[in-house]
């Protein structure tokens, strides 16, 4: 049977990687040993974030950063007039290798601090893409679990306990009607209109046709208006992306692996020198040794599923590989889930950073979502991580379009507004969702405690109910004197963070 298992340590203080203080970090963590990737995606739904196997999620009322988590609609996302300007930079840069006149000065300043977070295309380079959403797991000693054995003793319930499917994901009411309202968006002409008072200014482009009209007119040849392409007929991301042409003078390729593929391990060597090379210059980090690299941007808790009706390669965790022509230049590490591809983290070689890359590789993730929508309708958003408005470096992931932050209270979604913003400036910590009487509708109580599994030894899980009647003898009573109460609220505690269903369903460590 398919399982998570996890050992859930409770509390934990850290750094904060945004503020730079000291144990002012505060949050809650778990080891996962293994987990579904349906099990990940409700984790995340409800503020969980994973670091190799380490889960943690901030205490937001408490911590000196609030992280909110934030998505992107990846089917209502729109281009802004900066994503077509990077795009259109890649494109001429495969096209004939020649940087733009202002790159030599993108590029010098790539690896300079920003700290006003006004240059979006900096920021998301500097960042990686951003994408940092990390804290360090706590040193706790991990369990000996044989995970085969453990399957093939509890092989035998696959036929008698029906599995959780994949279920339609939550949409807001307030996420509807924005997209509706997108999707049946008419021009407003008002801005064209005049009172008469003054003609309108004519646009260059404008003044450039009717000069081409009236020479066409002079030489006595029919005047010729090309049709310019309305706005549905737009190029779509996947089109502004993929302009290659045959005689382009640089290529760009993609290799979509599993991280415990042989592919990977074959490419290893490179992978690893281009993430030194990224951490020494553009955050002037000491580099992490091989293994210590591995934990953090290979080793993933999600078990490779996949089902008949999933994305080709399954869900899991993968590396996306950038090659120019020959050559690495870049990796975006995600996870590939039920209803998204969650960006986990994002390095490249600092010699292309005039490219923007850590921008184009949102874009391009956005397209694979687009891509893996068109064959799991479900699966169409992009998580970016966290939201941290706190933090001015880290508010340009709420700059693309379509974009929802999840609220910390009631675990529904709203559209990143002005209005939020202004509420995120006047107070860091907010409730989204503005009906006072609107709950967690997988709220867990401590009535719920009974179902709540418990994995009790290398073979075996019992519900709480029947791991407490167990216990009921003269050895356990002395033993639950001392720790018994501690386990209960420790147990309610994760009941209430990770929500009824999966507390229902995941295994919580008593071993």
């Amino acid at each position: 049977m398919d399982f998570t298992i996890v050992d859930y340590y409770g509390p934990q203080k850290s750094k904060c990687g945004y503020c730079k203080g000291v144990q002012c970090s505060m949050g809650c963590g778990m080891h996962a040993y293994t987990m579904t990737p349906k099990d990940y995606q409700d984790l995340i739904d409800r503020g969980w974030r994973r670091s190799g196997h380490y889960c943690y999620k901030q205490d937001n009322t408490k911590t000196c950063c609030p992280h909110y988590t934030i998505k992107c609609d990846a089917l209502n996302f729109k281009l802004s007039k900066s994503h077509k300007k990077i795009i259109k930079r890649m494109n001429r840069f495969l096209r004939d290798g020649k940087r733009g006149k202002n790159d030599e000065e993108l590029n010098s300043s790539m690896t300079s601090e920003k700290p006003d977070g006004e240059n979006m295309e900096v920021e998301m380079n500097n960042e990686g893409c951003g994408i940092r959403d990390v804290v360090e797991a706590p040193n706790v000693p991990l369990k000996n679990i044989n995970l085969e054995a453990f399957a093939k003793a509890n092989e035998k319930g696959k036929s008698n306990e029906k599995q959780p499917g994949v279920q339609k994901p939550k949409t807001n009411a307030m996420e509807i009607d924005k997209n509706s309202t997108q999707n049946n968006e008419t021009p407003d002409n008002s801005k064209n209109s005049t009172d008469g008072a003054n003609p309108p200014c004519k646009k260059a482009k404008q003044m450039r046709l009717e000069r081409r009209l009236a020479k066409q007119a002079a030489k006595g040849l029919p005047a010729v208006i090309e049709n310019k392409p309305s706005k549905s007929q737009e190029k779509s991301l996947k089109e502004f992306l993929n302009d290659a042409k045959p005689d382009d003078k640089h290529k760009l390729n993609f290799e979509l692996i599993h991280v415990k593929s042989k592919e990977f391990f074959k490419t290893l060597p490179m992978t690893y020198a281009l993430y030194k090379k990224y951490q020494t210059l553009i955050h002037k980090d000491p580099p992490n040794a091989e293994q210590e690299y591995l934990d953090f941007l290979q080793r993933s808790p999600l078990k490779l599923t996949k089902p008949s009706d999933g994305p080709p390669l399954g869900y899991g965790s993968f590396h996306q590989q950038y090659y120019l022509d020959d050559q690495l230049i870049a990796v975006a590490v995600i996870d590939i889930l039920p209803y998204c591809v969650s960006s986990v983290y994002f390095f490249y070689d600092p010699d292309y950073s005039f490219l923007s890359l850590g921008t184009y590789s949102s874009l391009r993730e956005i397209e694979l979502v687009q891509d893996l929508a068109s064959k799991v309708p479900a699966l169409k958003y992009y998580y970016m991580g966290f939201y941290i408005h706190s933090c001015p470096k880290m508010r340009y992931k709420g700059k693309l379009s379509a974009s929802y932050l999840l609220c910390p209270e009631a675990y529904t979604w709203h559209p990143l507004s002005d209005e939020i913003r202004l509420k995120l400036d006047a107070n860091k910590y907010q409730r989204f969702n503005d009906d006072p009487l609107a709950r967690d509708e997988n709220e867990f109580e401590e009535s719920d405690m009974d179902l709540v599994l418990l994995m009790i030894d290398q073979s075996s899980y019992v519900k709480y109910r029947q791991y407490r009647q167990r216990s009921m003898n003269l050895v356990a009573a002395i033993r639950n004197k001392i720790a018994g109460s501690d386990d209960h609220a420790a147990i309610v505690e994760y009941g209430k963070l990770v929500g009824k269903p999966l507390a229902h369903r995941m295994l919580y460590l008593k071993m």
